[in-house]
């Protein structure tokens, strides 16, 4: 069962994607110049950003917090282990599978189903989605030093996604007729990702606006981005830059796009390659933009994996029993 779980053709293209990743932001490696670069870096900062990556995931059981209240009230404490869990997951397991893992452990530690703890996680990312969305557009259209072809494209992007909520809103007041409509028309799409992505956002849409805490809920969403936003001007400090807030802006956007990659575990390849890209676009040179990636990548890497690995540990989440529980899922819905 582990085998097929874990070691098939998509973990392997994930596998793949990484080392392709990582060819394309090493190939031209200087090693004196990147540990040059690391010997200038400033510890203090580096354990700063770690607390922020931390603190950020405080936050965003805080936020899980009131999206699982209708259902159930549990402590923030009880939600961030479940939070860590689940990126642990992340980072040490293939598939990306710590949305599952996460559910899973909440589930089982307050007796609630997983598939209804997994659903409240379909709403955050319902949320992050938007919230990211709305920022980068404001963003690229406000800070003047962006480049010609990111004002244009938020331009554009801009009205597409005005009329999209203006659909959205206009769905959801019918929104009883709502999944009628989306099945009947487009029931033939139901293996594609963008099918998947409308039917997860009618789902957290409907499931937000039934929530009495929907404005907190909101406002921790953008909390979170901007927060999210902060770690990477921090990181600047590691290396005694300080990044103008459009710099910021491009280095958030683009890390956040490269990890939707398929990739290995803990976004090796992808996060290190997109990283180096735009820092090499932004004027570091090869070295720094390598440096500063390692870096940024291992602020977030590190203290989530060992902070989640202990909880892994004290909840002790049998992986043989949640494998067998998620192929049981799985089975399930392949014969729906």
């Amino acid at each position: 069962m582990k085998k097929k779980m874990f070691l098939n053709y998509k973990s392997l293209i994930g596998f793949a994607i990484s080392v392709i990743g990582l060819y394309l932001g090493f190939r031209k490696f200087d090693i004196e110049g990147f540990f040059n670069a690391m010997a200038n870096a400033e510890l203090i900062f580096f354990f700063i950003s770690m607390g922020i990556m931390i603190f950020l995931n405080l936050v965003r059981a805080w936020r899980w917090k009131y999206i699982l209240a209708p259902i159930k009230k549990i402590s923030i404490k009880r939600m961030f282990a479940a939070e860590m869990i689940g990126y642990f997951g992340n980072n040490v397991f293939p598939l990306r599978l710590g949305e599952l893992l996460r559910s899973y452990s909440l589930g089982k530690a307050e007796k609630i189903s997983s598939a209804t703890a997994f659903g409240t996680i379909v709403v955050e990312r319902v949320l992050d989605v938007l919230a990211f969305i709305i920022i980068m557009l404001i963003g690229a259209l406000s800070y003047d030093n962006m480049p010609e072809w990111v004002h244009k494209g938020a331009f554009f992007g801009s009205i597409a996604f005005g009329v999209f909520i203006i659909v959205i809103i206009v769905l959801l007041l019918y929104q009883k007729n709502l999944k009628k409509f989306v099945e009947q028309r487009f029931d033939k799409y139901s293996h594609t990702k963008i099918y998947q992505f409308i039917e997860n956002l009618i789902y957290g849409l409907v499931t937000l606006k039934k929530n009495p805490h929907t404005l907190l809920i909101i406002l921790q969403s953008f909390f979170i981005m901007v927060v999210n936003i902060f770690f990477f001007w921090v990181v600047g400090l590691i290396f005694d830059h300080y990044f103008a807030i459009s710099s910021v802006l491009l280095i958030y956007f683009i890390t956040c796009a490269v990890i939707a990659i398929p990739s290995s575990p803990g976004y090796v390849g992808t996060y290190h390659a997109g990283a180096i890209g735009i820092l090499s676009v932004l004027g570091f040179n090869l070295s720094e933009s390598q440096a500063m990636a390692v870096i940024m990548h291992a602020a977030g890497f590190i203290p989530i994996t060992i902070i989640g690995g202990i909880y892994f540990m004290k909840y002790h989440i049998n992986v043989n029993e949640f494998e067998k529980e998620n192929m049981i899922k799985k089975e399930q819905s392949e014969d729906l």
